[in-house]
């Protein structure tokens, strides 16, 4: 089990809403009919609306100062052999991030009336994604980016060249893109690792 915990920041700032990593979110989705959807939850309830949790968090901020954070975000990625262990994905996986969250809450250490904090002092939601895409602070996007500029290169030169702005010889530099994108060092399914391209396993 691989969990991350981060303040949410627009470049170097504190977001002042949750609007837009909400919307993010809710990109798995678009496009769906509503009974298909993925929808959030949290300690009680399974089907609350991506409007109704910007309105809850972005309304949760009174006690908080203009340098502090807002909101986290924190990313609970199960390994490829939990999640083979599961029997039903999406129910035991709200069950386990219930479960993790009272830990959480447990782990403040701190009291509010002489009692500790529980997991009803708290305002989370959840949401499970199914599809994992490689963005561009990953590893391997980075460390094939050489791979692409040069490919970009290439394919602008081939259609310099295609529409008569430029001469050279298309079968060259068809194959000398070839050659970069099998030389890569990162490969999934015969295929260099793009941003974007969805990542392979559950």
């Amino acid at each position: 089990m691989y969990i991350t915990i981060s303040p949410q920041k627009i470049g170097g700032n504190y977001s002042k809403s949750s609007a837009d990593f909400v919307g993010y979110l809710e990109k798995e989705n678009q496009g769906l009919e509503q009974q298909d959807m993925e929808h959030f939850f949290n300690q009680y309830g399974d089907e609350i609306s991506a409007e109704e949790v910007v309105r809850e968090i972005d309304s949760n901020t009174a006690k908080l100062e203009k340098h502090e954070p807002r909101f986290y975000s924190i990313i609970v990625s199960p390994s490829q052999y939990e999640l083979k262990r599961l029997q039903n994905h999406n129910k035991d996986l709200q069950k386990y991030t219930r479960e993790i969250m009272k830990d959480y809450v447990a782990s403040f250490n701190r009291e509010i009336n002489g009692r500790p904090v529980n997991i009803d002092d708290i305002k989370y939601y959840a949401k499970i994604e199914h599809q994992r895409t490689f963005k561009g602070t990953d590893k391997q996007v980075q460390e094939n980016q050489p791979f692409a500029t040069k490919i970009l290169q290439l394919k602008t030169e081939v259609r310099n060249v295609l529409d008569g702005r430029a001469e050279g010889n298309v079968k060259k530099l068809e194959k000398e893109i070839g050659k970069l994108e099998r030389e890569a060092p990162h490969q999934q399914n015969g295929k260099r690792i793009v941003q974007g391209m969805p990542k392979a396993g559950d």
